[in-house]
């Protein structure tokens, strides 16, 4: 998907998970087609978005040195926005953490990983 300079990458996010999601009442509603093609344009959206659209530079190794660094917390949550039909954010996880599967009725949900570094 062609990127423009006049909308961020982010908020086309946005702009599509609010119309894909806008008219979803129940799974009975509506015509299913129309709700496949949104959520393929949400998910080819979404594929598209790499760390840097988030401003997020992944970690730089940093030689030790003999000073304690400050401690980060292992989870970190950067609310992106909400509406009344979706929200938005991003988890910052730090190599070898997780979080627990967990459900949230009622709600659809979607995962992009953006970058992975190994613990090994």
């Amino acid at each position: 998907m062609p990127r423009d300079n006049k909308t961020s990458l982010i908020q086309k996010v946005a702009k599509q998970a609010f119309s894909t999601f806008k008219d979803c009442t129940s799974a009975s509603s509506g015509d299913d087609s129309v709700v496949t093609d949104k959520l393929n344009q949400l998910v080819s959206i979404v594929t598209s978005v790499r760390a840097k659209d988030l401003k997020i530079t992944p970690p730089k190794n940093k030689p030790s040195s003999g000073a304690a660094a400050p401690q980060s917390p292992p989870v970190t949550y950067m609310h992106i926005c909400e509406t009344e039909v979706f929200s938005m954010g991003v988890f910052l996880l730090k190599a070898g953490t997780s979080i627990p599967l967990h459900d949230h009725p009622g709600m659809n949900g979607m995962l992009k990983v953006s970058h992975f570094q190994s613990v090994l």
